[in-house]
This record gives C-alpha cells, sequence and structure tokens, in this order.
C-alpha cells in the first residue's frame, strides 16, 4: 500500500514538473512571438526616413521610439494595429538615428536599429576577406585643401563617411585632383582593377559619368590617378560619397558583388572657392533664423536690403528676390533643406536652412 502511494505521488510530480516545463516554454515561446523582428531603414534623406517590421499576429497596436546618437532623449508614436510602418520626420541631419519598436499588449521590444541620416547607396561588397584590398587611399586636392589619407586594413567593404579623418574635401571646377590607391595581395602580387566614383550631382546613384577611375593595376604600375571635379558638383548639407573598388575580376558597375576584394567608400564635400566669401570664411554677424523656418526666415547681420538666392541640395534655384524688413518668404517651399545665398555689398554669404 504505501509502495503505491509513493508511486503515485512520484507520477503526479513528474506530471506537474511536465505540465510546468510546458507552460514556461508557451510562455518564453509568447514572447519571443511578440518581439517586434526584422527592423529595417528604407527611403532615408537628410531629415527623414520610412521604418517596417514583421507584424505580430492579434497585436493591438505598437510605439515606434527613436532618438539621434547624440540625444538621450527618445521621442515616439503610436502605430495603430495592423500597420506595420512609420514615417519618421525633422530627425538631425547627418547623424546616427536609433529605433526600437515596442509591441503594445506585452510591452515587448524589438532590438535597436541604427541607420544615418546621410545619402545611402547601393550596395556593393566582395565575398572573400583579405585576399585583394586596399591598403591605403589617398586624396591630394589641388588648390590648397588639405591631403586625405586613409591607411587601412582588409575588410569586404568599409563606409568610412562617419569617420571624419578621412573625410575629403573638393574645390568646384578644381582641376588635377590626385587619387592614388595601394592594392595589396594576400599571396603573390598579380593584376587586378580599380573604379572610383564620386557622385558630383549628389543624387545618390555613382552614374557612369561620375567614374573617376576605371584601369587594371599590378605591383608595378603607378596607381596614381588625375581627376577633375565638374561646376555643377552639388554643395549638400551631409556631403556626398566616393567610392572606390578593387577587384580581381572587372566590375560591371559601382553596385556589383564580387569575390575576391575590397570596396571602401568616402564622404566628399564640395568647397565653392569661386565665391568672393567662401562659406568657410563667411562673415561670422550675418546669421539667419529661425532655422528650421516654417513661412519667414530672418536675416541678421545686413546693412541694407539684399537680393538673394535660394537652392535646393541639388543645386536647382527654387527662388529668389530681395529681403524685405531683412526676412525672406519661404512659405512655397516644400519640406527639405535648402541654401540661401546672400550678395552683400562685394560678399556673398551661403547659409543653409531647413524648411518645415
Amino acid at each position: 500500500m504505501i509502495k503505491n502511494l509513493l508511486f503515485m505521488l512520484v507520477l503526479f510530480s513528474g506530471i506537474a514538473q511536465f505540465q510546468a516545463s510546458g507552460r514556461m516554454k508557451n510562455i518564453y515561446a509568447e514572447s519571443d512571438f511578440t518581439v517586434p523582428m526584422n527592423l529595417v531603414a528604407s527611403n532615408i534623406t537628410f531629415t527623414s526616413a520610412h521604418i517596417t517590421w514583421d507584424p505580430i499576429p492579434g497585436a493591438t497596436g505598437y510605439t515606434v521610439r527613436w532618438r539621434a546618437s547624440t540625444s538621450a532623449v527618445w521621442l515616439s508614436m503610436n502605430i495603430p494595429a495592423g500597420t506595420t510602418s512609420a514615417d519618421l520626420n525633422d530627425l538631425t541631419p547627418c547623424m546616427g538615428q536609433m529605433v526600437q519598436v515596442i509591441d503594445n499588449a506585452s510591452g515587448d521590444t524589438s532590438f535597436p536599429l541604427t541607420f544615418y541620416t546621410h545619402l545611402n547607396y547601393c550596395r556593393s561588397t566582395s565575398m572573400n576577406l583579405g585576399t585583394l584590398y586596399l591598403s591605403n587611399v589617398s586624396i591630394i586636392p589641388s588648390g590648397g585643401l588639405p591631403t586625405m589619407v586613409s591607411a587601412s586594413s582588409a575588410s569586404n567593404h568599409t563606409d568610412f563617411r562617419m569617420n571624419p579623418p578621412t573625410h575629403i574635401e573638393l574645390g568646384i571646377g578644381s582641376l588635377n585632383n590626385v587619387l592614388s590607391v595601394t592594392p595589396t595581395w594576400a599571396g603573390l602580387p598579380g593584376t587586378s582593377y580599380v573604379k572610383a566614383w564620386i557622385d558630383f550631382n549628389a543624387n545618390a546613384i555613382f552614374e557612369a559619368s561620375e567614374m573617376i577611375v576605371s584601369t587594371m593595376v599590378d605591383s608595378t604600375n603607378p596607381k596614381a590617378f588625375i581627376f577633375n571635379v565638374p561646376s555643377f558638383a552639388s554643395i549638400t548639407q551631409c556631403g556626398t560619397a566616393m567610392r572606390v573598388i578593387i577587384s580581381e575580376t572587372e566590375p560591371a558597375g559601382p553596385c556589383e558583388i564580387f569575390t575576391y576584394g575590397e570596396v571602401e567608400d568616402y564622404k566628399v564635400t564640395f568647397v565653392n572657392t569661386n565665391l568672393g566669401v567662401d562659406e568657410t570664411s563667411k562673415p561670422k554677424e550675418i546669421s539667419i533664423y529661425p532655422n528650421p523656418a516654417s513661412e519667414i526666415l530672418y536675416i541678421s547681420g545686413l546693412s541694407s536690403e539684399t537680393d538673394y538666392e535660394i537652392f535646393s541640395v541639388s543645386g536647382q534655384k527654387t527662388g529668389a528676390g530681395r529681403t524685405s524688413e531683412n526676412s525672406a518668404d519661404i512659405r512655397h517651399l516644400a519640406k527639405g533643406i535648402y541654401f540661401i545665398q546672400l550678395k552683400n555689398k562685394e560678399n556673398i554669404t551661403r547659409l543653409k536652412f531647413i524648411k518645415k
């Protein structure tokens, strides 16, 4: 009788433990299933981005929260059930952004997604690491602008655009700028192909007309190339980019995935050295406010009414006029980033502003 009771006790204990274990597994599974997954940022501009994520069955809604990398303050918005996307606006330009999505019913939070508010380019990379790579890329600009030297180890693709020491300054319309590269092989040196593009018009596309280098190199051939900057090169708030590819086989274009080689991207800023007063040395007493602005842009530091022109970040003229009571009407502009160019006596001042 005692043995039977002990047997029944052990049996019920085992069943209880099995049921408890099953309940815990279900809880963990349900928790995993309510964590928003696969966050993706697309249509990224200087001040906006489109965020998407996978749907959670039975979700009652979501909260999207985001902040700039330099801020500790989260901004947030509520997203209704059945919607798995959000448009983020008024982001800080040229800055890293962190985004998370929260399932409102469970409170489960996604892993953070990080992206940058600058021009975003097509993907290009090699599939094998270290066999062939760029150990040094240098730019010697004409006109006395600073030289950029980037010595690096092997990678499949490296984006140096958020690394200030490797930023490049080039003069608009400048001639005889020099790009030099140092190919490095893991084994015996061989031949390879080097191609490079600069997105002169800042439209986030490396076009065929923007290719500055296309050649075959080996361990003895010179690796320095001369290129010119067109007069239509665009001055943008976050700069544009140069892409350099080295590959064992000739790349078909700037957006290729290939076997052996490396891709490196660099930030490029164009400087208008033809202005009477360059943007880097414009008079400090002239300023604009508020910034961002919605209807009227006020200008302080002007000695008289002044002619002005407004340009988009792509270099298109979007407005012109003469200041009235030290102000300019910008109500006709769409939301975005612009430059206002002021001709005050013999000086030209170029200032950036955001239309909200």
